[in-house]
């Protein structure tokens, strides 16, 4: 497939146009006991970690990796502003550990629809049912941030040494294989969080409750097909 990038968001350009498909367990992964077998027949256990809150001021959201951050285009849904809870959905896989899916919880509402988050000039027609627009990962590393904090952290990623010191701090969280850390200067921050398997593009996921207000976005890292 061809790969289209844009301010790293990317698109798996489709040879035909169909329904794009919502991830199974997307909100299942992060209720307790959930598990997960694949074809293989490799077991997943999950459990949920609560890593801090998000502080959302304009209400615009970006998803990217932090260790590449330019000015990356956040999507065009108005999210609700405040404080939200960031919480990763963590796949236990033998011995090892593994970022399966990160989250905003904007309410404790349940989501009964899901639609893919897209950036200006994306148009979820054009997608084909395993296709989807998602950002680009390089250093095996997502976050969210506000667009209240892109200067500030866009700033501090040109500071000398900025981003060896973003990854010791994520390293004190650090268990095989993941890791995250809640940025923070001149009060807004920037929540990072280890990317799944490592590189790739990953899409997010809005979810709206009954009355069709947002209570999620989800950003899935592919860990369970």
């Amino acid at each position: 497939m061809t790969v289209i990038s844009s301010c790293g968001n990317n698109l798996y350009l489709p040879s035909f146009p169909m329904t794009y498909r919502i991830p199974p367990f997307i909100e299942k992964a992060f209720e307790k006991g959930f598990s997960h077998t694949d074809e293989s027949n490799k077991q997943s256990f999950f459990y949920t970690e609560d890593i801090g809150v998000l502080k959302v001021k304009e209400g615009k959201i970006i998803c990217c990796d932090p260790f590449w951050f330019n000015h990356d285009q956040p999507f065009t849904t108005a999210f609700p502003t405040g404080n939200f809870p960031v919480q990763l959905a963590i796949a236990q896989i033998a011995d090892d550990e593994r970022v399966a899916f990160a989250r905003l919880v904007f309410s404790d509402q349940q989501p009964v629809e899901w639609t893919m988050a897209i950036i200006e000039g994306q148009d979820i027609s054009t997608l084909g049912a395993e296709e989807f627009f998602g950002y680009g990962v390089d250093a095996g590393t997502g976050a969210f941030l506000d667009t209240s904090a892109a200067e500030e952290f866009y700033a501090y990623a040109k500071e000398k040494d900025s981003m060896k010191e973003l990854s010791d701090e994520m390293e004190k969280n650090y268990k095989d294989t993941r890791d995250w850390f809640v940025w923070q200067r001149n009060d807004v921050n920037v929540a990072v969080f280890h990317s799944g398997w490592g590189d790739g593009s990953y899409a997010s996921y809005i979810g709206r409750d009954k009355d069709g207000a947002i209570c999620r976005l989800v950003t899935d890292f592919g860990v369970i097909d």
